[in-house]
């Protein structure tokens, strides 16, 4: 009998993250460094944030509000919440308040530390791996 996947089972753990207090130029180089598209923002008080590349992008079109990139900080961009689930929740309950709220990123806690990151990019891989045993139980991962 097969188990019901927890989203603990296609995060990906131990995220990089970055302080609040950081500037965007240090977030800007971390995500190209280590190739990631959302960064977990860790606030002086516990609470958890995300910064994506998206929204750094956004700040360097001409005509955005913020008009001095370097003067920011990485909480200057980040929204006041996320989305935050248990290490063992349900991935069903995940996907489903994704698809709902229209958002492409979860940050994932154990006992209310950062401990994984879950992106539409890794519910992508997680669906296609799924498929790929369902279709090619034998190891054939190659489509006609």
């Amino acid at each position: 009998m097969k188990r019901m996947p927890r989203v603990k089972d296609v995060m990906t753990a131990f995220p990089f993250s970055i302080e609040e207090t950081a500037s965007m130029s240090q977030a800007k180089s971390m995500m190209k460094e280590h190739k990631v598209g959302h960064l977990p923002v860790k606030f002086s008080d516990g609470t958890l944030s995300v910064l994506t590349k998206r929204e750094l992008e956004r700040t360097e079109l001409p005509g955005h509000e913020h008009t001095d990139f370097d003067e920011l900080i990485v909480s200057d961009l980040c929204p006041n919440e996320c989305y935050t689930v248990d290490l063992y929740t349900s991935l069903i309950e995940v996907l489903d308040y994704m698809s709902d709220a229209h958002i492409d990123c979860v940050l994932v806690t154990r006992h209310d530390k950062l401990a994984g990151v879950f992106t539409a990019s890794d519910a992508c891989h997680a669906y296609s791996e799924s498929l790929k045993e369902e279709f090619f139980p034998g190891g054939g991962d190659s489509v006609a």
